[in-house]
This record gives C-alpha cells, structure tokens and sequence, in this order.
C-alpha cells in the first residue's frame, strides 16, 4: 500500500479501522503568567497541554464508528445505552512531500464529536473530533521527521 499525501490512519492493535482525511492537529499550551511588582510579566510557564484534531472525511468500518461511539456491537448493530463511553484508538498521520515523510503518531486518542453529513449525492460523511492523551507507559506520542528545512 502506497501512503497518499496527508493520508491519516485510525487504527486498533494494527487493525486499520478508517481512513481519515482534511485532518487537523491542535498541539494547545495552557500558560501561568509570573508577575512581580511590575506591569508586565517576569515569566511564562506552560502547566497544561492537550492534543485535539479533527477529521473532515473519514471513511470508517463497523468498528471504527462502534470506537468512536462507544456501546455495544452485535454483528451490524451498535447499541447505545446511557453507559455508553467512547473507546480508544490509534491515530497515525502521515505526510509524505518530495519523498521526505513527516509521521505522527498518537498512541491513544478518543473522540470528544462525531457528526454523520447525509450529502446530497447519497453518501454519508463523518466528520469527527477527538483528543489524545497518554498511555499506560505515559506516552502521548511521537513526531518522526525525515527532514527538517
């Protein structure tokens, strides 16, 4: 399989489950300003950070849409219940310009919106969002670069 230029991959134990498309990270800094007697600040500290993306496109499997749903898959049929609770995946974000590849990986991410489109021509497009947070080990992710310019 040949990656496509901006080409991201929701996956599960390396079991792609959707393509995704038009995706967009966030890497947000929460900042403390540090102030003494005077008007501007002496300091800035970042004490929290998140990252947050969104899929325009995807182009998702039963299990997939189950991840991002969370509740109960039975062959075809997902139920939602009051307990349901989104599940958790891999995103994997792979850009390649020039022959030189650009990857991100986030180890766990889960989905915080999930919209279905009904377009016009007969398809259905979700389009999501989602954040990523650390895994067991503390690893949010990382950032493979080829080449920097």
């Amino acid at each position: 399989m040949s990656v496509q230029f901006g080409l991201a991959i929701m996956r599960l134990d390396s079991v792609t489950l959707g393509y995704m498309q038009g995706t967009t990270l966030d890497f947000n800094f929460e900042q403390a300003l540090l102030y003494s007697s005077a008007i501007y600040p002496v300091d800035v500290r970042v004490h929290t950070a998140s990252i947050t993306g969104n899929a325009e496109f995807a182009n998702l499997n039963a299990v997939g849409i189950h991840k991002l749903l969370g509740g109960t898959r039975s062959g075809p049929r997902i139920t939602l219940t009051d307990t349901s609770y989104p599940g958790t995946w891999e995103c994997l974000l792979h850009m390649t310009t020039d022959n030189k590849a650009f990857v991100v990986t986030l180890n766990k991410c889960r989905s915080t919106k999930l919209s279905f489109a009904w377009a016009r021509d007969g398809h259905i497009i979700p389009n999501f969002d989602f954040s990523a947070y650390a895994d067991a080990s503390g690893n949010v992710g990382t950032i493979d670069l080829e080449e920097v310019s």
